[in-house]
């Protein structure tokens, strides 16, 4: 017969357990591209991760990016990854240039 022991753990008491940070996390997950909606991370700010097809609200508002984790990331000026394609670098912030500023619509990391 066998002893289950039915006492209650917390999850960080358990060896490989630990919670991540937010730069940790989007290192796991591909990254994450936090975008606002004017120069220098001023305005609205929103976080991205993985594909995506629409930016919402954020289709043709974003003038400044801050790309987390280890992951480059492509943009569109289109929806569903089309028009135009910039590349994003890893670990890298900076204000969208001229052809990309305000006229992002999508995006997804490489």
């Amino acid at each position: 017969m066998s002893n289950i022991n039915n006492q209650t753990q917390d999850l960080y008491s358990i060896e490989l357990v630990q919670d991540l940070d937010h730069e940790a996390a989007a290192t796991v997950t591909g990254g994450a591209l936090v975008l606002t909606t004017d120069a220098d991370g001023e305005g609205t700010r929103r976080t991205f991760t993985g594909n995506n097809r629409t930016l919402g609200s954020f289709n043709n508002e974003t003038s400044w990016f801050d790309l987390e984790g280890n992951r480059d990331w492509f943009v569109y000026t289109g929806q569903n990854f089309t028009g135009r394609r910039g590349f994003v670098k890893a670990g890298t912030s900076n204000n969208f240039n001229r052809t990309f500023n305000d006229n992002i619509e999508s995006a997804r990391p490489v």
